[in-house]
């Protein structure tokens, strides 16, 4: 399931971004499926019955340790946002229009939660809130197609996730739809490879956040196994999970 290999081989010889390419439809179809096979084994991690890549089982408690809500709240406002304006996008019949739309929203999305400096300033003259008020808000003016809708309540953080995952899926595979042509051109294969790269973003983030849960339960196993290897050093920490960390 790499995700750092090229899936298209150089240009050779070809100087115009319009040029038909009769190979490159074969490798958006492989883009597409093993990109869709990446995020659905995450969803199914999440859903705390799958043996991490063969080793270990994560379990829900596991997860739930990892992902509270309470300290999830900013990122499942953002998996909200961004599955709720991937799904409004989805209606578009024409290829063109669509990876357009789908460059803009991630381009946006990667903005928005990236842009930490400007975040702070707004907080600095915002009411101080109560623990209890997990209401979210944004200014939707200054984006076209990210849809940041007031959230007045806490959401779950898996529910929000699965939902995310299943939509990102549907974009993935939307990108196949009408594309077995001329359509299937080196800059639209180009718009396809931007839009791909900051999904990685996201699942890259999350497969390291799965790695470090799954070393820590081998961890933990190990000194079930063997109860005194915890003299030979220094004995294993909670996780300190910092949702605040990531750009997400």
């Amino acid at each position: 399931m790499s995700m750092t290999a090229p899936v298209y081989p150089p240009n050779a010889g070809n100087t115009t971004g319009h040029a038909l390419h009769p190979g490159l439809y074969e490798y958006l179809a492989e883009l597409v499926s093993k990109r869709v096979a990446t995020i659905k084994y995450i969803r199914k991690a999440h859903e705390g019955n799958t043996h991490w890549f063969n080793t270990i089982l994560l379990t829900r408690e596991s997860l739930s340790g990892m992902y509270p809500n309470s300290k999830m709240a900013k990122r499942t406002y953002n998996f909200y946002a961004l599955g709720l304006s991937l799904g409004a996008i989805l209606d578009i019949t024409n290829p063109i229009d669509y990876i357009k739309a789908l460059s803009q929203i991630m381009t946006e999305f990667e903005r928005h939660t990236s842009d930490d400096s400007k975040q702070k300033m707004k907080n600095i003259f915002r009411k101080a809130k109560s623990k209890d008020d997990h209401s979210f808000s944004d200014n939707t003016g200054e984006y076209g197609y990210l849809i940041l809708p007031h959230i007045p309540f806490e959401m779950d953080y898996f529910e929000t996730f699965f939902t995310l995952i299943d939509i990102m899926a549907e974009a993935y595979y939307k990108l196949l739809v009408g594309t077995e042509g001329p359509i299937c051109t080196q800059a639209y294969f180009e718009l396809v490879l931007k839009c791909d790269g900051k999904f990685k973003k996201i699942v890259t983030m999350v497969t390291k956040e799965l790695d470090l849960l799954a070393r820590h339960a081998i961890k933990e196993e190990l000194k079930v196994i063997d109860p005194l290897c915890h003299l030979s050093g220094k004995a294993s920490s909670p996780i300190e999970f910092d949702p605040s960390s990531s750009d997400v």
